[in-house]
């Protein structure tokens, strides 16, 4: 069996930005970035945010692989122009009313998202509150994620693992040949199941308990640090100390 790694996925917000609390783009993570592809491998930007924004992204920074935006809900291919949508059924119209009448505020992006919508938070968020909405969606057959930066009403299919899953099975690859970095708790499906798991210094504690590796640096600076640490060759199973 293969146990190459040969994909990196990549999270977004928190990730490459300049912390896990900002959406400036760091300039480190092009440098990140460019230093993976240069090193041959596949980098996945894999992302809760709308197709065309993760799609536009990508563009920039030449991440040139494959794309998994909606956390997971459509992969694109930008090579074929090939959309793969992971979900099958938009959350209806009765689900965002409950949301809408408990505080939840419609996200620009929806405009341009097919499964999976986002929202931004009442003042008095909090966890309580969460699991709140989470029983609220049940009936639905849906699900909610927090992001860290916005409230997502999903399908029961969706997840980022479920992208990355879809875009192995095209490679004829597995898990075995994925590493993979995040920073909030929606990354932790992808994280758990890749063979090799960083988290940003700044991500939450769930985070760094599911991970193998821990950045000493956040965001951007701390994705740059995990791209070095694969182009020289790290140790998977020895892992990382800083």
């Amino acid at each position: 069996m293969d146990y190459e790694i040969k994909i990196v996925a990549v999270d977004v917000d928190g990730t490459l930005t300049e912390s896990s609390r900002s959406l400036k783009l760091s300039p480190h993570s092009l440098s990140g970035i460019k230093l993976l592809v240069d090193s041959g491998y596949t980098v996945v930007l894999v992302s809760g945010s709308s197709l065309p924004v993760v799609a536009g992204l990508a563009l920039y920074l030449g991440s040139r692989g494959p794309i998994v935006a909606e956390n997971g809900c459509i992969v694109f291919y930008p090579r074929e122009l090939i959309e793969d949508h992971v979900c099958k059924n938009r959350p209806s119209i009765d689900a965002v009313k409950i949301l809408e009448a408990m505080g939840f505020r419609w996200a620009w992006q929806n405009k341009y998202r097919l499964y999976d919508l986002a929202f931004h938070t009442p003042p008095n968020f909090n966890r309580e509150v969460l699991e709140q909405v989470k029983r609220a969606v049940e009936p639905f057959n849906l699900k909610v994620t927090w992001s860290g930066f916005a409230l997502h009403l999903q399908p029961l299919e969706a997840g980022k693992d479920k992208g990355i899953e879809a875009i192995l099975r095209k490679l004829n690859l597995s898990w075995d040949n994925v590493a993979a970095i995040g920073d909030g708790e929606n990354d932790i499906p992808m994280l758990v199941k890749a063979r090799l798991s960083a988290a940003t210094s700044d991500s939450h504690d769930s985070v760094k308990k599911a991970v193998k590796l821990v950045m000493k640096e956040p965001g951007g600076k701390g994705f740059l640090e995990f791209a070095k640490l694969l182009a020289g060759g790290v140790d998977y199973e020895a892992g990382y100390t800083g």
